[in-house]
This record gives C-alpha cells, sequence and structure tokens, in this order.
C-alpha cells in the first residue's frame, strides 16, 4: 500500500489489519535518505526525524497540546511585556509585567519520540522502516505515516517481510524512472529550485484531478514522487509530472512500459505520443478533452 498525499486525517484504511504484521516506512529508490541528513545509507542507523522538517516530526521529538474545551477558563499568564513611561516630572520609568488572560487548560500530549531504522531486506533492497513498538502502533499510527509524508512526500505500508501490503488504491511502483531526464534536463535541475516550490499546491492539484478519473492503476517509478507518474486507463497512458513547468506526456497503454522509459526528447522523437499538454491555466480542461476523446469517461 502506497499513500501519497499532504498528510491522511483518519487511519480508517487499516481497518482489518492486524498491526502487529505491518510496517510503515519507505523504499529507498532515489537517496530518500538525504532528507533525512545521510550522505550514504548505513543499515542498522536509527535516527529520530529532526523537528524542523514538519509540524508532525516537531510533535514527535518535543510533544504538543491542546485545549481542554471541556473545562472552564482559567486565568493564566500568556506572557511578559516590557514597558516605559515618563511621569508628570518627565522622569522615565520602566519594568516588566505579565500578560494575564481567561484560556482554557490545556492538556499535554508527551512526545512519541518514534525512530527511523536504516533496513534492507533479503533482496538486499534498502528501506527507512519507523521503530513503533505493537502496543503504541495504533496510537501513534496516524502521526507517524504524516511524518513520512511531510518529509518524502508519500509513506509505504509493509508486510513483516518488507513486501507491500495490498491495496484498493491500484498504486504501485515499477523497478524504471518513468521519463528520466536527459542530459539538457540534468543541466536546468539547479536553475529550476526555488521557483518550482512556489508551484506545490498545483502539484497536487493535477495528481488530484487524473485520480478522479479512477485509472486502471496509478505507477511510481525509481525516481521517486518527485519524477513522473504513470496513469494507465483503459487505451491510454498518461504521464504526468509532479513538477510544475514539465508537461503531461499521453501515449498508447500497450506500449507504456517500453515508452516510459525513454527520455522525454527521445519520446518526442516517436510517432507514439497521442498528445502533449502543458501545464498551464487550460490543463484541466485539455485533459478533459482527451480523456473524453479516447476513454468515453
Amino acid at each position: 500500500m502506497i499513500i501519497c498525499k499532504n498528510r491522511i486525517n483518519s487511519i480508517s484504511f487499516i481497518d482489518g489489519m492486524p498491526l502487529d504484521k505491518i510496517k510503515v516506512g519507505i523504499q529507498v529508490t532515489s537517496k530518500e535518505y538525504e532528507k533525512l541528513g545521510f550522505e550514504a545509507f548505513e543499515e542498522g542507523i536509527a535516527i529520530e526525524p529532526s523537528p524542523l522538517l514538519g509540524i508532525n516530526c516537531e510533535r514527535n521529538a518535543c510533544g504538543y497540546s491542546y485545549p481542554d474545551k471541556t473545562k472552564p477558563k482559567e486565568s493564566a499568564v500568556i506572557g511578559t511585556r516590557y514597558w516605559e513611561l515618563l511621569d508628570w516630572g518627565g522622569h522615565p520609568h520602566s519594568g516588566y509585567c505579565d500578560i494575564i488572560r481567561d484560556i482554557y487548560p490545556k492538556i499535554e500530549i508527551k512526545p512519541a519520540n518514534i525512530e527511523f531504522i536504516f533496513v534492507k531486506n533479503q533482496a538486499q533492497e534498502e528501506f527507512i522502516i519507523a521503530d513503533i513498538s505493537n502496543d503504541d502502533k495504533k496510537k501513534y499510527l496516524k502521526q507517524t505515516i504524516n511524518m513520512f509524508l511531510e518529509i518524502f512526500g508519500f509513506c509505504e505500508i509493509f508486510n513483516e517481510d518488507l513486501s507491500l501490503v495490498t491495496s484498493r488504491n491500484h498504486l504501485k511502483r515499477c523497478n524504471w524512472e518513468i521519463l528520466p531526464p536527459g542530459v539538457k534536463a540534468k543541466a536546468l535541475e539547479k536553475r529550476k529550485g526555488d521557483k518550482a516550490k512556489n508551484k506545490k499546491s498545483f502539484n497536487q492539484y493535477r495528481l488530484d484531478v487524473l485520480d478522479t478519473y479512477k485509472p486502471e492503476q496509478t505507477v511510481i517509478g525509481l525516481g521517486g514522487f518527485s519524477g513522473y507518474y504513470a496513469y494507465l486507463f483503459s487505451n491510454t497512458c498518461f504521464l504526468e509530472s509532479g513538477t510544475y513547468g514539465n508537461a503531461t506526456y499521453i501515449i498508447p497503454k500497450k506500449d507504456w512500459e517500453s515508452l516510459s522509459k525513454l527520455s522525454k526528447g527521445e519520446l518526442s522523437k516517436t510517432d507514439k505520443v497521442i498528445d502533449k499538454v502543458i501545464h498551464n491555466e487550460d490543463w484541466e480542461m485539455n485533459i478533459a478533452t482527451i480523456i473524453k476523446k479516447w476513454e468515453n469517461i
């Protein structure tokens, strides 16, 4: 099972699963460990994610609190302020005073201190797995999944042997990078940097739009979730990038595996591209037109 979204609000999707038999984490395919501050993967390393990586990582490391609105408000000091003034004679005075407000009492939640462990399976594939005891798994599962989502952009649910739990969402990985970057694209990667960050909401929007058409399967390549996705329908395959500024390529479903292994430049030189949709304000309308023409959805 692969989870790909900004965050989850519940763990109802695991209802019926034996919690003591599942593991939460990701398979390392694109140096994801670098986001945790490591230059190389070393089996056996355990690390508690930095609280600077996101709100869920901060709660994991430092704990948090929230108001208990079932109880009456109480008078409490919420801060201390410095003051200064001149009296009638022009003499300066200064000092500190407390700021007092009526607030709800707080419920304090202790930090979970969940660690991520670098492990390998029998095939020597690399994984980053959350170290959660079975007793705490239901209590901390939502927060742990959200930690992976805010750090890596995805999270995976594994069986004990680190095989993916079968999912109903038809999302899976392939063992190649979809539309790998060509020489020119690699040279431009660093230039795109900060500009691409401002397009994050539109990135997620495009992926959500394609999901609404209920593809038979969605595939993510070795480039990870910042690369291209393959959305497989009855007749076509939509190759959509997780990064703004690229384009959506529509190719025949029957040839999608071989074509998706080509770079964009190589793909464009073939006669197999059904259509290409640029990322702009007309993107959704153009996608709808192509879907209607080729899939009758």
